[in-house]
């Protein structure tokens, strides 16, 4: 009986084969989504959950009651003595991850220059947070033992034991400053800055490094009497007096359960929109086939099997479903590996496989209850009315489908929202470059000191490669690397300034309009200065010189803004460039005729007879310089590929829809245009459910999606009124092309073709 019911469902798959594809893709799209979002949140939380985490507290030094300040070493070592009369067992403390350039050498005494994030901590730190030590130990640290990260350890050493071998700083020739390997631990944690090397607290007792302290609340103790201890430890540090608070680390959950719980959502969202999309073209293919089952009936089939032939019918289609879902999964799994940061956890792709099963049992649960339906109905109505009833509505199905363009209107709206925000603060910056130009400018970071040291040779090879039109310097490491300056105005006010530092001809390269003259890089008591702030100056009268940080300046020039120098800005009057002769990074502009991958490789090549293979390039295009920007723009490019997964949904959704309605109802039609009904009457027929869908959807997202919007920010910033139109206008077309072919056919029926078919 099972075969037969499975060679009816798919007898039936394959009439509608086309609709069935569409909706098995939609439902297999809904679940990569949703279990990539659900991964991701697992394997953050599983990450974070240590042992005892409510016990877990995070101490802060505070001077004189107010400013926080940084512990030093001995201040780490003065509080945890003072703790531990309070029941600690210990104090964990790390200083934030630094970037430094080491020379490690190894066993044959080869020396090899590394670019790495360094940390100096204490060993509780290393217990406190679970890194476990996999090689050496930690008991008895000196000053001069650094501990490895094991995937550093791994990176240097492959398989080799890497206790015992020494490292110093590249700037650092003494060889009293000598480090020495005497651990490796396991530092990947997410929620934990990890870094590279680690290196001993009480190496710089006397630096303040840390901002924070670690450890766990004593047991049995609440913590306000805890809170209470630390008000009495306080000493002195010069003529500042430091004071101790601390808070809870789970306190922070909260705000980290809405933001998991809002990504959930947004998976969820996709999800419930295929889903729905699936289960409102079943719906709507049951009612087509009452007449099928209630003939069946009428032949002896009981009940049970009907809904047996319903629910091989679903299940069939939920297994396809999950089977595109995982080859879409072998397809989209390494490319989300590799947009994930290196100190994510790896997670196998069978976890992935479990998950998805997981989605896949609640929708099939869903499904099957769904198929109760149809055969419900039957048992309820006699078999005449069933097959004399009048055509419903699908409600249901029209419900359904509003729920769905709802949600992608959310989407939508929200796309436009934030670009409306992003295009009014972060990404309203100014670029005289054409997005052409930006595209065909090489970055070269001066990131080592082997770089720095070999750039003259460097940089008189390069300006001899084929392509090369232009290149400029900056003393900072990327254009929107701006240092902020204090004016001091004349009625005694302080303003703030952007301030770059680099080559005269920064300018030329980067076609700022600019009135002035080249100054020597090497000039000293020169500045360019913005036409903002020059109109500034000149309200105060400073007429060819301005005063910044207790020093006078002359003006060598004014020019338009700075490269990226955000626009609009309340609190900034403008911006300065100072000549320099440092270089931090070096700016190449190549012709059309080059190809830009071409001309990469060849650079990292050239730099490679200067520079070990051990220290990275870093060499990008000016687009990717500001760090920032590129971050939001993957974030809102994440935000848009999310809009399209929803816009493409819903284009499924209504096409099916609306194909199935024009297929079913063709006798409908040709009997209305015998009695002579307009074409207009016919079109009113099919465009009215959707037309009351999406004015419906639209009064309910457009308010809630601003309501959102004030909610998150505040108040901040009011998005302007344009957004809204934009929203309706590109929905309407949206379901206007979608839907207008298929009615345009259906208005053209042949009453007398449709039915002879029939």
């Amino acid at each position: 009986m099972i075969l037969h019911y499975l060679k009816i469902a798919v007898r039936s798959i394959l009439k509608y084969k086309g609709y069935h594809l569409i909706s098995a893709l939609c439902l297999a799209v809904g679940i990569v989504c949703f279990s990539y979002v659900w991964l991701f949140i697992s394997a953050v939380n599983a990450q974070k959950r240590l042992p005892d985490y409510d016990r877990r507290l995070s101490l802060y030094a505070f001077s004189d009651g107010q400013r926080q300040s940084r512990y030093t070493g001995q201040e780490v070592v003065r509080l945890e003595e003072e703790l531990k009369r309070m029941g600690v067992d210990g104090l964990a403390v790390a200083s934030r991850p630094g970037r430094g350039e080491i020379m490690l050498t190894d066993g044959d005494g080869r020396e090899m220059p590394y670019i790495v994030q360094l940390s100096y901590a204490n060993p509780y730190y290393f217990d406190y947070w679970g890194m476990s030590v996999l090689q050496g130990s930690l008991k008895s640290w000196k000053p001069l033992d650094v501990a490895l990260s094991a995937s550093f350890a791994r990176r240097v050493f492959g398989g080799d034991n890497p206790i015992g071998q020494t490292l110093r700083f590249v700037d650092d020739a003494s060889s009293s400053n000598v480090f020495r390997v005497a651990a490796v631990v396991d530092s990947d944690r997410t929620g934990v800055q990890s870094a590279d090397c680690y290196f001993s607290s009480s190496l710089e007792p006397d630096v303040p490094k840390y901002p924070l302290a670690s450890c766990f609340l004593p047991q049995g103790m609440v913590w306000r009497d805890f809170e209470d201890g630390l008000r009495r430890i306080v000493w002195q540090r010069g003529n500042e007096s430091l004071s101790v608070s601390s808070y809870v680390l789970s306190s922070q959950d909260g705000q980290e359960r809405i933001a998991q719980t809002l990504l959930l959502c947004v998976g969820a969202l996709i999800l419930v929109s295929a889903l729905i999309n699936y289960l409102k073209f079943v719906i709507q293919m049951f009612y087509s086939r009452q007449r099928e089952l209630v003939l069946r009936k009428c032949m002896g089939s009981g009940l049970g099997g009907l809904y047996g032939l319903l629910a091989s019918e679903m299940c069939l289609m939920l297994t396809v479903a999950l089977l595109l879902s995982l080859v879409l999964t072998e397809c989209v799994f390494p490319v989300l590996g590799g947009l994930l940061s290196g100190n994510f956890p790896a997670v196998p792709v069978g976890d992935v496989y479990l998950i998805q099963c997981g989605v896949y049992a609640g929708t099939l649960l869903a499904g099957l209850a769904v198929a109760c339906s149809p055969v419900l109905r039957l048992r309820r109505c006699s078999l005449q009315a069933s097959l004399l009833s009048a055509r419903r509505r699908h409600t249901f199905r029209n419900l359904m489908m509003g729920v769905q363009l709802a949600i992608s209107m959310f989407f939508v709206g929200g796309v436009l929202l934030i670009s409306d925000v992003w295009n009014g603060t972060l990404f309203n910056v100014y670029m005289p470059l054409s997005a052409a130009e930006q595209g065909r400018t090489v970055v070269l970071p001066v990131n080592s000191r082997y770089l720095g040291r070999n750039m003259p040779p460097l940089l008189s090879k390069i300006r001899q490669m084929a392509g090369v039109e232009d290149l400029t310097r900056l003393a900072s490491y990327s254009t929107s690397d701006f240092s902020f300056m204090d004016y001091e105005c004349k009625d005694g006010s302080r303003r703030l300034l952007f301030g770059q530092s680099g080559a005269p001809d920064y300018f030329r390269f980067f076609r700022i309009p600019m009135q002035g003259e080249e100054v020597p890089a090497d000039a000293e008591g020169q500045v360019y200065v913005s036409r903002s702030f020059r109109e500034w100056l000149d309200k105060e009268g400073n007429a060819g010189y301005v005063r910044l940080n207790g020093r006078n300046y002359q003006i060598a020039g004014v020019y338009e803004a700075l490269y990226a120098e955000p626009q609009g800005e309340e609190m900034y009057i403008g911006s300065v460039y100072f000549p320099s002769s440092k270089a931090s990074s070096y700016y190449i502009r190549i012709s059309e005729s080059v190809s830009v991958r071409t001309f990469m490789d060849g650079l990292a090549g050239l730099c490679r007879t200067f520079v070990p293979e051990t220290l990275p390039l870093d060499l990008h295009l000016l687009p990717a310089d500001d760090s920032n920007r590129s971050l939001m723009g993957k974030v809102r490019w994440g935000l848009v590929g999310l809009s399209g997964v929803s816009l493409l949904l819903v284009i499924l959704s209504v096409y099916s829809s609306v194909s199935l309605d024009a297929l079913s109802r063709r006798k409908e039609v040709a009997l209305r245009k015998i009695n002579g009904a307009a074409r207009s009457q016919v079109f009113r027929l099919f465009a009215r459910a959707y037309v009351c869908m999406f004015l419906v959807a639209y009064a309910i997202v457009c308010p809630l999606l601003y309501l959102l919007f004030g909610a998150i920010f505040g108040g901040a910033y009011r998005p302007h009124w344009l957004w809204a139109v934009w929203l309706f206008l590109a929905m309407l077309a949206l379901l206007t092309a979608v839907t207008a072919r298929k009615i345009v056919q259906v208005m053209r029926i042949n009453p007398a073709d449709a039915i002879r078919k029939e």
